[in-house]
């Protein structure tokens, strides 16, 4: 499980996260998880959607080691 503390903050009606920049994906992790733990209060879907833009990710599936970009 991917563990990332973060500050969540609203800028120009997207979602932002302050803290940390990047995240490793872990065994088992999926979008779905991550969004999870770095915006426990946020919409995940938004989350998640924000987490493809950043990253240019064409699939869902992750690769454990690879590092994500946080919005």
């Amino acid at each position: 499980m991917a563990t990332v503390a973060v500050e969540l903050g609203q800028a120009d009606g997207g979602l932002e996260l302050a803290g940390s920049s990047t995240v490793v994906v872990q065994p088992g992790d999926t979008l779905w998880s991550i969004a999870g733990e770095v915006a426990p209060e946020e919409d995940r879907r938004a989350v998640v959607d924000a987490l493809v833009d950043a990253n240019d990710l064409d699939a869902v599936e992750l690769v454990p080691g690879q590092v994500l970009q946080l919005p």
